[in-house]
């Protein structure tokens, strides 16, 4: 990455409203942007995918926990208690990867984003709305990012990440393309 990226990206990452990420701490080294979350280290992985012809990167968290051994993502998202710690939690890993992807790897093609399914049970409205904020932030557009999301969700639901520009991808998409 060159020094004036890592430098507007690390002042991007300082002036983030708290809220965003509910004050949970970013920071930039070597490999890229790093999260912490309850003592957890917080880092991207990228998979290619494919995706009809394409070959797109979906991007994993590979977490360490508190005692510097491998932490499963399962149990990661088992941690936060409540709607908003969830909500924060999965915002927070899909910056991550953003981040990773767009800005430190300066990587062209779009990025698959898995949301966590229980996201869907506390959103109530305005999906995606947040996240849209946070890649403007860091002069990124929604129409760059593939969010994957569970099969089943409301006409209402998928509207409101269409209508932020972002692409979706479900589960029977995924089903499709590994036959």
């Amino acid at each position: 990455m060159r020094p004036d990226t890592q430098r507007q990206l690390a002042q991007g990452m300082a002036s983030l409203p708290a809220q965003w990420v509910a004050g949970f701490p970013l920071s930039l080294d070597e490999d890229g942007v790093v999260g912490r979350f309850f003592k957890c280290e917080l880092r991207s992985v990228f998979v290619p995918t494919p995706v009809g012809a394409l070959a797109m990167p979906r991007a994993e968290l590979a977490i360490t926990g508190p005692d510097g051994e491998p932490f499963p993502a399962e149990r990661l998202f088992q941690l936060p208690s409540g709607e908003d710690g969830l909500l924060k939690l999965d915002r927070l890993c899909r910056l991550i990867h953003a981040l990773n992807h767009f800005i430190v790897a300066e990587q062209a093609l779009p990025l698959i984003l898995p949301i966590h399914p229980r996201l869907f049970d506390y959103v109530r409205h305005g999906h995606g709305r947040t996240f849209a904020r946070l890649l403007a932030h860091f002069d990124l557009s929604p129409a760059r990012i593939v969010l994957e999301v569970p099969q089943g969700l409301s006409q209402s639901t998928l509207d409101g990440y269409l209508g932020e520009g972002y692409t979706l991808r479900t589960a029977l998409d995924v089903a499709l393309n590994a036959q």
